[in-house]
């Protein structure tokens, strides 16, 4: 069976975003970018909400286009484009779900039966609300947290009031400029 591992940029007090919509805190070096890159190493499919799969979809198509694109972004670039790429959302219209190789599902639990299917891991990155959605249903297989060492004192929080979801680590690791890469499984 196909594993779900769901991976987000988090501050200490629990937001995905600031107050404004923004990332511009979260931390990224070699390090971060070398973990998130082992999260695609068994993936073929990637997961998104459709706020995410509509930024993802207006960028990394023109990566392998841009001078300025790291190795490291080319490399990833190559990947998404490869990958079936999810986009759950009950409002987007179908036709906005035009990236190549692009599925839409009109309910996280649809994801059940992908899972089940053959083919390697599901990744996610970012899509805050999908990831809430996914735990509660309990879909997640790993969830893969880099806390930023940063309050933002408002923003996104990406755990709110619903379904209680008692998680296992499996494990922390500290990481420089003070982040701490984190994963867990459901128990």
């Amino acid at each position: 069976m196909r594993k779900l591992k769901m991976h987000l940029h988090i501050s200490l007090d629990g937001y995905a975003s600031d107050a404004a919509g923004g990332f511009h805190w979260v931390t990224y070096n070699d390090q971060i970018a070398a973990r998130a890159k082992q999260l695609t190493a068994n993936a073929d499919a990637v997961v998104f909400g459709p706020k995410t799969y509509k930024g993802m979809q207006g960028y990394w198509p023109s990566v392998p286009n841009d001078p300025d694109a790291t190795p490291g972004e080319r490399a990833h670039a190559d990947w998404i484009a490869h990958a079936t790429k999810i986009v759950v959302s009950t409002s987007l219209p179908e036709a906005e779900a035009s990236w190549e190789t692009s599925l839409l599902l009109r309910d996280p639990a649809e994801l059940t039966a992908i899972k089940q299917q053959p083919g390697g891991d599901i990744v996610s990155f970012g899509s805050p609300l999908l990831v809430r959605s996914c735990l509660e249903r309990g879909l997640i297989d790993e969830l893969h947290l880099f806390l930023n060492p940063i309050l933002l004192g408002g923003g996104q929080a990406v755990f709110g009031s619903g379904v209680q979801s008692k998680l296992r680590l499996l494990e922390a690791t500290p990481l420089p400029d003070g982040v701490v890469a984190l994963t867990y499984t459901p128990n």
